[in-house]
């Protein structure tokens, strides 16, 4: 297995992360590279734990879309990821999984398969983390990033509420990608966090040809020599930096409401108080954010992302 070390300078290092404000300075790839900057990317992520219904969608979703000459894009967990690549890769499709960890501790080991099948089908698999790294929970947050800035547009199939797939959505949205989602019943968990998506703005969709026209109609920027970025009207008014420095007039104004106001529950949901608080005289470690709160460090890890995403 070739490893290949690609950093910001090199013409095969991918585009659109350099379009994020946190990139990699350095990825390492294996296989096809040449996938990292392809015309048309998709994002297709969800539940590890999926239903039926679940993979019957991904496959048909991945399987039309892949058949486009879409590259699909997941981060190789079981489940709906993992049903993603394959189906892509059934259609001679191409795929490219982003890793939680480095190449010598393939994570989950239950899909060590898969990543061979991806290899040897002509697919590629990344990461940020040296071979030697090792996967665990407190990565994977930060890893959906780059699976939705490799992305055009994110799928999101099933999710449990504030899942990992519900993550990727909001970074993606904080991108100023498109975030479609899979309709589901009201009854399982595994709808909630797709359901919840819609309704806070994602596109629903029924049929992979809604995803495929607006796709292939959407301009991609991929010379290295002048990477076009959109002037980006991003709404600020979450944003309180605990710093106390602020980005513009209407984050400001939140910080000040958020310094003055007795009630901070007033203004912020109530799951986050706790870390807000914690962290609201100076910069702390997670390991002792868990240990004051008694909570798993992979618990405050994915609040702590969300409350950045969403300008806490």
């Amino acid at each position: 297995m070739e490893i290949i070390k690609i950093d910001v300078e090199d013409k095969n290092y991918p585009q659109r992360l350099l379009k994020i404000k946190n990139f990699p300075t350095e990825i390492y790839a294996v296989g096809n590279i040449e996938l990292l900057n392809a015309k048309n990317t998709l994002g297709i992520v969800g539940a590890r734990k999926c239903t039926e219904y679940g993979r019957t969608v991904t496959s048909e979703f991945a399987k039309q879309i892949a058949r486009q000459g879409v590259c699909i894009i997941s981060g190789m967990a079981v489940g709906i990821d993992a049903m993603a690549h394959n189906s892509a890769i059934e259609e001679k499709g191409k795929t490219i999984a982003v890793l939680g960890g480095g190449f010598n501790h393939i994570y989950p080991l239950e899909n060590e398969w898969l990543f061979h099948k991806i290899i040897e089908k002509g697919g590629c698999v990344i990461t940020e983390y040296p071979p030697e790294i090792e996967a665990d929970n407190t990565k994977f947050p930060t890893r959906n990033r780059i699976i939705s800035a490799l992305s055009d547009a994110v799928l999101v199939v099933e999710a449990r509420h504030r899942s990992g797939s519900t993550i990727t959505a909001k970074y993606a949205k904080k991108q100023e990608k498109a975030v479609y989602a899979i309709p589901n019943t009201i009854y399982t968990t595994t709808g909630v966090g797709t359901n919840n998506l819609i309704r806070e703005g994602a596109i629903l969709v029924t049929k992979p040809e809604q995803i495929i026209e607006k796709i292939q109609n959407q301009e991609v920027v991929n010379d290295d020599s002048d990477v076009k970025v959109q002037s980006k009207k991003i709404n600020n008014s979450k944003i309180a930096k605990v710093s106390g420095t602020t980005k513009d007039s209407g984050s400001k104004k939140k910080n000040e409401q958020i310094n003055e106001v007795t009630k901070i529950g007033d203004i912020m949901p109530k799951e986050y108080l706790e870390v807000y608080r914690v962290l609201s005289d100076k910069p702390m470690h997670i390991n002792e954010i868990s240990k004051i709160l008694n909570k798993p460090i992979q618990e405050i890890n994915s609040l702590i992302t969300i409350m950045e995403i969403e300008g806490y």
